[in-house]
């Protein structure tokens, strides 16, 4: 996508729900607690660089590194590019050593 998006005001699309229902219903759950879901998953994804990341105002997220560094993003995707930028280095999300830090029950069969 190209930065124009931006500038029109539209949301990113992983800054929407996945889930037709969420906002609606007897399960329904507030755009704040869709975001502290998708945290959770970032933060499980991060842990093995030791950077988190946090919701800011319902409208950003702060990325955060083990040694005080900080960055402020849009959206989901642009935690990906911070944290590349933060590590000096790109993840690899097939790296085994990436994989074997989240544990069995994430990194899936691996011969």
């Amino acid at each position: 996508m190209c930065g124009l998006c931006g500038l029109l005001g539209i949301v990113h699309w992983t800054e929407t729900s996945a889930h037709a229902e969420a906002f609606t219903g007897d399960r329904r759950r507030t755009i704040r607690a869709e975001r502290a879901h998708r945290s959770a998953v970032i933060n499980a994804a991060l842990r093995p660089y030791r950077m988190t990341v946090s919701d800011f105002q319902a409208t950003n997220y702060i990325l955060s590194s083990a040694t005080g560094k900080r960055e402020i993003v849009d959206d989901i995707q642009a935690v990906w590019a911070a944290v590349d930028r933060m590590r000096g280095d790109p993840v690899d999300p097939l790296a085994g050593d990436w994989l074997d830090a989240l544990g069995p029950d994430n990194s899936g069969s691996r011969p």
